[in-house]
This record gives structure tokens, sequence and C-alpha cells, in this order.
């Protein structure tokens, strides 16, 4: 599996639903991949990006029992599987590393916190991942800023 680095582009409310939609942004590309994530994990994440670690509880304690072991955060790697998206830590200790599985709110917090890179697998930019070059040759050339497209 090919993984690419991405970085949070945005969280956004859905006119729709309950739930927040988190934008990430590929690095170096117009590439994004849209992912619907629960109010509770938006506002972990949200509460991460803004320097409000004490909103974050569940990511301060994963990170307090990470560190109380000595070990690190490598990356986090978010996966589709049975058409839903999951998360994944890499950890590593002493030279050896270990994948444990992590809701994406917590996930991000903590690579945030962290400054661990946030991977994807390069095939999800092709189907749910839009590319807004594309998007705006087929709008008249017009992309709307505050529009959340899926592909």
């Amino acid at each position: 599996m090919a993984t690419v680095e991405t970085e949070i582009d945005s969280i956004r409310v859905t006119a729709i639903s309950p739930e927040r939609m988190l934008i990430l942004k590929q690095k170096g590309l117009d590439c994004y991949l849209p992912l619907l994530i629960s109010p509770h994990q938006a506002d972990i994440i949200a509460a991460q990006l803004q320097g409000q670690s004490e909103k974050s509880v569940e990511a301060d304690r994963f990170l307090a029992d990470i560190n109380a072991t000595d070990t690190g955060i490598k990356c986090i790697t978010i996966y589709r599987e049975d058409n839903t998206f999951h998360a994944r830590l890499l950890l590593s200790r002493c030279d050896q590393t270990s994948e444990v599985n992590c809701p994406i709110g917590v996930a991000i917090a903590l690579a945030c916190r962290a400054k661990a890179p946030i991977l994807i697998d390069e095939a999800l930019f092709d189907n749910p991942g839009v590319h807004f070059t594309t998007i705006a040759a087929t709008n008249n050339g017009k992309y709307d800023h505050g529009a959340v497209y899926t592909g």
C-alpha cells in the first residue's frame, strides 16, 4: 500500500447531518479527502489545532500512556475497510514498531500534538478524493470555496 502525506485543510459542518466533515489535503497537490466524523471527534481535533489541549481529554490520556512507556508516535495511517474509514497509530519503542487501532479523531489529535505525519492510502484519493482542478473545469471554471465536493 503506497501512502501519501496529508494535512488538515478544514473542519466543516455538514448541512444534511449532525456529523462534521474533516477535509484532509494531500501535501503539494490540490487533492482533498473528505471524511465524516462525529461532532465529538471534530471538537477534539479543533481544540488541538487551536491549542486548547484541555478539551481533548482522550488524546491527553492516550498520549500520557504512550509517553509513560517511552514510546513515540511515528505516524498515523488512515485506511478504508468495508467502506468505513479507520485509523492506526504506528508506535515506536526501542527500535521496534507496533500498530494500534484508534478512533480517527483521537488519532489525528495525537498526530497534531506529536507533530507526526498523517498518511493516507494513495488509492483513496482516486475514489472519494477530490481534485479541485477537475471540478473547476466541469463547473464552468468556477470554484465555490464554501462547498464540499465529493467524487
